[in-house]
């Protein structure tokens, strides 16, 4: 199985991309949008069920029909922003309500709930719709473990050996982005489509984070597959010049970090990794 890896950087009106057969990939010019909504369903899948999307909402029928395509393209564009509700598993309104830590990291920006739950809050065992009950539920005596997925804990160390790394060269340690770890875990799933820095619809990537509300001055994107490691990944980057000064940069402050593991597909193993100030 072989291995790439890619970087892209964005500040202010200046952009830098570099491209090498199975090593680092240039970053192409983004093209118009085109409608592949279809080979998003699965990647969307936790949040997103077309059938349940067309029967609650007959305002969109009324306009788009049944296409699950056109329904699944009006859920990305404009549905999470709005709040609707993909699917029965999951309300956003619900996991907004029943998870404080959440609302204080994410506020009222709608879209970073469906990526949370997309990316960690299920396999953390959070729960994504139900009815809220007004009297408190009282805890366990003893307090339980909460649920690490093997993906979490190796984005945990991508992030602390690229602090190691800057911290050789005085450089601060850069500090973990819920809202660039969500934003780059949908980079990752789209990557298992696309391997390129413009997303499977040819949209430039850090249009992510216009859709997550995600402010930046100054942004780059590390991408890799293949590797199976947070290590491997780790020294894949540090050993190309570009993915390198992406990581040591001192105009970047917070990382985030993305990975997807899907069986049968070219790579199997899908990183990304997102800077901004």
């Amino acid at each position: 199985m072989g291995k790439k890896n890619g970087f892209y950087v964005w500040g202010g009106k200046r952009c830098a991309a570099v491209f090498a057969m199975l090593v680092i990939l240039w970053v192409s010019s983004a093209t118009a949008l085109k409608a592949e909504a279809a080979g998003q369903a699965a990647i969307y899948a936790s949040v997103f069920d077309a059938k349940f999307y067309a029967q609650k909402y007959p305002d969109l029928v009324a306009v788009l029909g049944t296409d699950e395509n056109a329904l699944l393209a009006h859920f990305l564009t404009n549905g999470m922003a709005e709040g609707r509700q993909g699917c029965a598993e999951f309300n956003v309104q619900f996991y907004r309500a029943k998870y404080p830590d959440l609302q204080a990291a994410y506020g009222d920006k709608l879209p970073l709930y469906y990526m949370h739950y997309m990316s960690s809050g299920k396999l953390e065992g959070r729960q994504g719709n139900g009815t809220m009950v007004s009297t408190p539920v009282q805890q366990p005596s003893v307090p339980t473990q909460p649920v690490v997925s093997e993906s979490s804990s190796e984005i945990d160390r991508v992030i602390a050996l690229c602090n190691q790394e800057r911290a050789k060269e005085g450089l601060p340690a850069l500090s973990k982005s819920d809202a660039l770890c969500a934003a780059s875990q949908t980079r990752s799933a789209e990557l298992v489509r696309v391997f390129s820095h413009d997303r499977p619809d040819g949209r430039s990537c850090f249009t992510v984070f216009d859709e997550l509300g995600i402010g930046y001055g100054a942004a780059a994107e590390n991408i890799a597959a293949g590797q199976r490691s947070a290590e491997a990944v780790v020294n894949a980057w540090l050993n190309s010049p570009g993915h390198r000064r992406n990581i040591m940069s001192g105009a970047y402050t917070k990382i985030g970090v993305g990975l997807v593991q899907q069986q049968g597909t070219a790579y199997g193993y899908y990183w990304t990794e997102m800077f901004t100030n």
